[in-house]
């Protein structure tokens, strides 16, 4: 049995661009213009896409990002770490819904929410990757899954630890390059599928 997402499938790509070209060619100068270094470094964006690509589940994304970042000199570790801010950033912003859909903002609400809280606090703690660019990936994450609660906080924070609005600038802007690239590496199936009839 193959899998659904194989990573040999360069040749499929290769031919998208031929259905497309003039938007094939956009897109590639978009992406292109983001990756470059800029207020952040090579480095930084290439973490910020492998944490982005984890939240559009895109394995493909997931596999050429994380090279990219291994090769721009990201560690293994400063990759994990990033993937632990996302997991929190998005329980986070499960509970920031649910907390809005309660009336009770009581001490035994707050109290249930406890072990978010502490699990959060070690994310977002000393690492691999500094307290700053955590804030950055979790603005990042933030906009990915559209919550405003988050963003506003985690811009606050970032802002607070000396993130430059350049910086955050450029984060969205990776996010907005991954989320279009996940859609864009997913084509192939419809190129796959429309072929088998």
């Amino acid at each position: 049995m193959t899998s659904y997402y194989e990573k040999n499938k360069n040749h499929y790509m290769k031919k998208l661009k031929e259905f497309a070209p003039e938007q094939f060619k956009a897109f590639s100068r978009f992406d292109g213009t983001v990756f470059k270094p800029g207020a952040l470094t090579k480095k930084e964006k290439e973490i910020i896409a492998v944490a982005i690509a984890h939240v559009t589940k895109c394995p493909y994304c997931i596999d050429v990002h994380t090279k990219k970042a291994k090769i721009a000199g990201a560690c293994q570790e400063e990759l994990i770490e990033a993937i632990f801010v996302v997991m929190a950033v998005e329980a986070e912003t499960t509970l920031n819904q649910h907390e809005h859909s309660l009336n009770d903002k009581t001490e035994s609400f707050k109290a249930k929410l406890q072990p978010y809280f502490n699990f959060s606090q070690v994310v977002m703690g000393k690492g691999f990757l500094t307290d700053g660019f955590k804030e950055l990936l979790a603005i990042a994450v933030a906009h990915a899954i559209h919550c405003t609660q988050s963003i506003n906080s985690h811009t606050n924070n970032a802002i607070k630890l000396g993130v430059s609005e350049e910086q955050i600038a450029e984060a969205i802007l990776v996010t907005a390059a991954l989320k279009a690239g996940s859609a864009y590496a997913h084509l192939l199936h419809i190129y796959e599928s429309y072929n088998d009839l």
